[in-house]
């Protein structure tokens, strides 16, 4: 796997669950299509933003190709709590992206809204 979306073991402490029960307004920034990559997720981030979603990945793409996921998921260390959202319409190909991407996410959201393949 390529260094862009496995750049080092990363600790994701903040748990997002927390967030929300802090008593405070939680501020998130919700996937937006070719917007919520890593550049804006940074910058949204220095405004103080809570929470981040990356865009929509593919499973199916995501799970079975290098260049897909090199393109479609990078992330760093200040890039926490992060939700990683996923179509897919096989539940094996969803579970094999989530475990691609556990490590360096604290949750998945599958996408239902969007009309999918």
């Amino acid at each position: 796997m390529k260094s862009a979306y496995r750049p080092h073991s990363m600790s994701r402490k903040k748990d997002p669950i927390e967030l929300f029960h802090s008593g405070q307004l939680v501020k998130v920034c919700a996937p937006m299509v070719r917007y919520s990559k890593l550049a804006f997720r940074t910058l949204v981030r220095k405004y103080s933003c809570d929470l981040c979603y990356t865009p929509m990945i593919v499973a199916a793409d995501f799970v079975q190709s290098v260049k897909a996921r090199d393109s479609e998921f990078t992330t760093n260390q200040g890039d926490c709590p992060l939700i990683v959202q996923f179509a897919a319409n096989d539940a094996r190909l969803l579970s094999d992206a989530a475990r691609i991407v556990c490590p360096y996410a604290n949750g998945i959201d599958i996408n239902c809204g969007c009309p999918q393949r």
